[in-house]
């Protein structure tokens, strides 16, 4: 809820969101879809981690996160 509180107060409609979570065994629950529809801004896909992970395993944890962040294009 609380990134709909923030949302309802930047107006992101026609900017860009990048969401990712952490979860043990949920996924996105379709977080991305009512982040598109509560926005009406571009999506991108999103990064889902395993809460695990980015506790226990930070190295791990930063390949997934650069590893999707090439993907969105935003490093080399």
């Amino acid at each position: 809820m609380a990134c709909y509180t923030f949302f309802d107060r930047v107006k992101p409609e026609g900017k860009t969101i990048a969401p990712f979570c952490t979860h043990e065994g949920s996924g996105l629950s379709g977080t991305d879809r009512y982040i598109a529809d509560a926005t009406k801004a571009k999506v991108t896909g999103a990064l889902e981690m395993k809460g695990a992970t980015a506790q226990k395993n930070r190295d791990e944890a930063k390949k997934e996160v650069m590893d999707w962040l090439k993907k969105l294009g935003y490093v080399k």
